[in-house]
């Protein structure tokens, strides 16, 4: 038998494999992302009126790619559109989570409840939804989840509170499992809880980030967008917790430098 000696072709095939490994993650030889490859958030509750304006604030962002979900994502992407990666999911659904959250950077929750008792109740969504998708980011390796929740969530009684509850199906009850749910999970997060939600277009008002668990008051949806980005990759909004309520006495914008000055969650 005659042996070939070891020639170019060898080498170009060393070479290569070289150059895959180099492309390898040193640990798990997953490929990494090319250099200067933005990174992906995946939005669910893309549909609802919070979300869309989520998906505006990305887009003018521009820092992202956005993957939007929706349980019809067809009728989604032709009534919505914006130019962005629309999948179908359902987060009472888990098994539907998993391949729209896979290789996410990050994720924005913007689910809620659209009836008071069913399936599509808080505790199938605000709770339920959000276990769901806190079990699907960890599996996908997401670094950072961002919940929108609500006020009042933290507080102790109140009328206001007790109106929410009884007319939401305890609704107020089902974020606070949502939140605690993902503070114990071990994935880096931020939890929003806005005031009431209003329309109007951002920055027509200050506003107040605000740790304390009686805080009430009002806030756009698109405010609350412009918050809940500004919290992506922000290493002062990780492992924190807040509500956000418009404030006529404090300076448009003043709310950016606010980050630090909260107290991480216990």
């Amino acid at each position: 038998m005659r042996f070939r000696p070891i020639g170019s072709g060898f080498a170009a095939a060393l070479a290569l494999v070289a150059l895959a490994a180099a492309g390898q993650h040193e640990l798990t030889g997953e490929i990494e992302k090319p250099a200067g490859a933005k990174p992906i958030v995946v939005v669910a509750g893309a549909t609802g009126r919070t979300g869309r304006r989520v998906l505006d604030e990305l887009a003018r962002d521009g820092r992202f790619l956005v993957r939007a979900l929706a349980r019809d994502a067809a009728t989604a992407k032709r009534t919505i559109g914006g130019g962005h990666d629309w999948r179908a999911a359902d987060v009472t659904k888990p098994e539907s989570l998993l391949a729209p959250l896979r290789g996410a950077t990050y994720l924005i929750s913007t689910i809620g409840a659209t009836e008071r008792s069913g399936p599509n109740s808080p505790e199938f969504v605000d709770y339920g939804g959000v276990r769901h998708l806190v079990d699907a980011a960890s599996r996908g390796g997401v670094r950072q989840f961002v919940l929108v929740s609500s006020v009042g969530v933290e507080g102790e009684g109140g009328f206001v509170r007790w109106i929410l509850n009884f007319v939401g199906g305890d609704v107020l009850v089902w974020k606070k499992k949502g939140e605690a749910y993902l503070r114990a999970s071990g994935l880096g997060y931020t939890i929003v809880r806005p005031g009431g939600l209003r329309d109007g277009e951002p920055g027509s008002k200050g506003l107040r980030l605000d740790q304390d668990p009686d805080a009430f008051g009002d806030i756009t949806r698109a405010d609350t967008a412009v918050v809940v980005v500004a919290t992506l990759g922000n290493e002062a909004a990780l492992g924190k917790s807040f509500s956000v309520v418009a404030d006529d006495e404090r300076r448009i914008g003043a709310w950016r430098q606010e980050f630090t000055s909260l107290a991480p969650d216990r």
